[in-house]
């Protein structure tokens, strides 16, 4: 359905494009260089033979034990079982004994299918037996990786520490200890900054102050803390950014505990009731809570998903954490959290020798046996980057962060003793994790390279890969997510690795190559606008790239021949794995391509389909009807009874009656199309004082139970079904869009 505009157009400035790097360039040509050499080497008797001398010999035999029955009922057994198991978990509870059965059989299927895979690789030639061996490596190493994230499911428990949070919020009447509330910014719209002011007002917890941590040094945001009567604090210098601006607080103010909101976050009234009680007990110096988002992440709004798919972190939020909390690993995230004053002034402050301080300080706890928990509630809401740039800036950094921390030596021991050997497993998990760019450009790339020179990486034909590798495949695809509690899909996974390998590959080079330098943005931006539809071109040519080099690839192998006999090519074994490989590899790359077209971002605020009975009055006459959406700069409102609508004009008043809130509002215009029988009125809202601002945020963010705040779940086959849409369905590359 769509909203029309509730507030009145004004013209945004346009991003500057961003220029295509020399490194970029650098990539485009080699490619079209190799593909060029390729289709001039077709008539050359060399390249025919190729897969000759490539390729195995078609009459490889497997070993006694790994030979396939010929009888089509044995050899579809094992799909038929993986098929049987993932239907029975659409019923199955979760449960540590159907959890232990699902990894026993990810278990079994993974051993079969790996023992397999040895006995297919392709030694015909030194060359492609190096390009199979690397392939396996990728594979086994990712799979490895999944296996650490989803084993230690069998104690996993998400409500744990709800019910803990249930107990303990009967004794805060007796344990209130003090509570500073700090806002870091920077350089943040000063609406934002506002807003949030507001919300850490309406947390309902007596005994709390609000510090402003303004390293913009900026005197408009002093004169808005002065109007909202909260403390403002501003230091001499911006000396190690973020956390260097946290230190400064640390030390400049007095509190039992603090609690860290960024500036475009807004905690629920009933934050610190949620989490103050976890501090009674000593030993805790932290407790977490997830980062939820109430605007959709940019693949989401691109491909036309908003409020359908999770959020790409959810899967972190929702399963990661609350998993790392049963072995005290738990990730501080640099906003949303409470932390107990003495623990980090015992620590040394927050760490600052990294370009990010969140990780960092949580280790330098965990390395001094303080315990850091993980409250896995929804307890405060923000803005997640509206533009592929921005996100794709944040993710590095995260990424150039977390490497950091691997190259930080005595300064933070993570293998050393002072740690648990499940924390220091998890540590390893999160290294692997880095190397994650690497693996997802093998699986683009070696599949494409394999299919144009025409070698295989996994020497079988169809029929074995259908007895040993698809059952596999099907579950591991199925059943991670069940585990995780639908907030993880594989294939969508591959599509947010695809889309950030190439910028990963460039940034972890450079990381690696010098490990504490500054690259890329170190801020993040919040709340900008622009009016154009945009093609990140400069980020995603590689996905131009294979598709084009796919295509072409494929009409030359299967069409070309149709017109001449010079084009004609020997078959290899393993080459039907090999399309279907890239076929599916297309698809990603399709649905990365149209994620990467930025739709044009017009509004200051977002709307919320917010629906509620609710009156006009104008000039003394009552119009009542129905709001079909709310935002904090107006309402899009339905008349009960058309004939009222000759009676609007000018300025009204908006009454909600079951909110008790009273709106002074400018007429904008009245729909001339009717949607579902209505026209819709578009209203601007005139916010009379600070109790309706604040009373208006409190309904939009700082309740609770509103739906838009809830984490978004779907199952494994919705989720497929989703992504083969957003690939046959460019939504971003097709809408239209009125000059705005």
């Amino acid at each position: 359905m769509s909203f029309p505009n509730l507030l009145r157009r004004t013209q945004q400035s346009s991003l500057p494009p961003n220029p295509i790097s020399p490194w970029t360039w650098g990539f485009l040509c080699l490619s079209l260089a190799v593909f060029v050499i390729a289709l001039l080497s077709l008539n050359l008797s060399w390249f025919q033979n190729l897969p000759t001398y490539l390729n195995p010999q078609l009459t490889r035999d497997l070993p006694e034990s790994l030979q396939f029955p010929d009888e089509p009922s044995k050899l579809l057994q094992p799909l038929l079982i993986a098929t049987a198991l993932l239907l029975l978990l659409t019923v199955f509870p979760h449960h540590p004994v159907s959890h232990l059965i699902v990894l026993v059989f990810l278990l079994i299927y993974g051993f079969r299918y790996f023992i397999w895979r040895l006995f297919a690789l392709n030694s015909g030639h030194w060359i492609s037996l190096t390009f199979s061996i690397i392939f396996l490596l990728a594979e086994s190493l990712y799979v490895l990786s999944l296996l650490v994230q989803f084993y230690p499911t069998l104690v996993f428990d998400p409500q744990r520490r709800s019910r803990q949070a249930d107990e303990q919020e009967d004794i805060l009447h007796e344990f209130s200890p003090s509570v500073a509330i700090w806002i870091p910014i920077y350089n943040e719209d000063p609406r934002i900054i506002r807003r949030t002011i507001l919300a850490c007002q309406l947390i309902n917890y007596d005994n709390k102050e609000i510090y402003v941590l303004d390293d913009g040094h900026r005197p408009i945001i002093q004169a808005i803390t002065e109007e909202l009567n909260v403390h403002y604090l501003s230091r001499p210098d911006n000396t190690h950014r973020k956390a260097g601006n946290l230190n400064y607080a640390l030390a400049h103010t007095e509190s039992d505990l603090i609690a860290v909101f960024d500036c475009d976050f807004l905690p629920f009234h009933n934050f610190l009731q949620r989490t103050v009680g976890f501090f009674i007990d000593d030993d805790i110096a932290l407790v977490q809570t997830p980062q939820h988002y109430y605007n959709s992440d940019f693949h989401n709004r691109n491909l036309g998903l908003d409020y359908v798919l999770p959020n790409d972190m959810d899967y972190f939020f929702h399963y990661i954490q609350p998993l790392r909390d049963q072995f005290n690993s738990v990730i501080c995230c640099g906003t949303s959290y409470v932390a107990r004053r003495s623990a980090l002034e015992e620590v040394g402050g927050y760490y600052t020798d990294c370009i990010v301080e969140d990780f960092q300080t949580g280790t330098k706890l965990l390395l001094n046996r303080w315990r850091v928990v993980y409250l896995n509630e929804v307890l405060s809401i923000g803005e997640v980057p509206r533009h592929f740039s921005e996100y794709l800036q944040q993710r590095l950094r995260w990424m150039q962060g977390n490497i950091q921390l691997y190259c930080s030596g005595e300064k933070l021991p993570i293998w050393s003793q002072r740690l648990t050997t499940w924390q220091r497993l998890f540590y390893f998990s999160l290294l692997i994790y880095c190397l994650t760019p690497l693996m997802r450009a093998v699986y683009i790339l070696f599949p494409l390279l394999s299919f144009l020179f025409g070698f295989t990486l996994i020497a079988a034909p169809p029929i074995e890969y259908l007895h040993y590798g698809l059952p596999f495949v099907l579950l591991i695809y199925g059943a991670t997510s069940w585990l995780a509690y639908k907030h993880y899909f594989l294939y969508w996974t591959e599509v947010y690795e695809s889309i950030m390998c190439w910028p990963s590959l460039h940034r972890l080079v450079q990381v690696l190559l010098n490990p504490f330098g500054h690259f890329g943005s170190l801020v993040t931006a919040k709340g900008e606008l622009d009016n154009r539809k945009r093609f990140n071109w400069h980020m995603s040519w590689p996905f131009v790239a294979y598709l084009i080099l796919f295509s072409l690839g494929f009409c030359l192998r299967y069409l070309a021949p149709l017109l001449s006999p010079n084009f004609v090519r020997s078959p290899f074994e393993g080459e039907g794995l090999m399309i279907v490989w890239n076929f599916y590899n297309a698809m990603l790359m399709l649905v990365c391509l149209f994620a990467c077209i930025d739709q044009p971002i017009r509004r200051q605020f977002e709307r919320y389909p917010y629906q509620t009975v609710a009156c006009l009055e104008v000039d003394g006459r009552k119009l009542w009807g129905v709001t079909q959406d709310l935002s904090e700069g107006g309402a899009s409102f339905v008349l009960r009874n058309e004939r009222d609508l000759q009676l609007i004009y000018g300025q009204a008043e908006l009454v909600l009656l079951r909110e008790e809130l009273r709106i002074p509002v400018n007429v904008l215009r009245i729909s001339r199309k009717a949607i579902n029988g209505h026209r819709q009125i578009g209203l601007e809202f005139k916010i009379p004082d600070k109790a309706a601002e604040q009373m208006l945020i409190r309904l939009l963010y700082v309740d609770s139970g509103l739906w838009w705040h809830q984490v978004r779940r779907t199952s494994a086959l919705d989720a497929f079904l989703l992504l083969i849409r957003s690939a046959l369905n460019p939504h971003a590359l097709l809408t239209r869009y009125r000059d705005g």
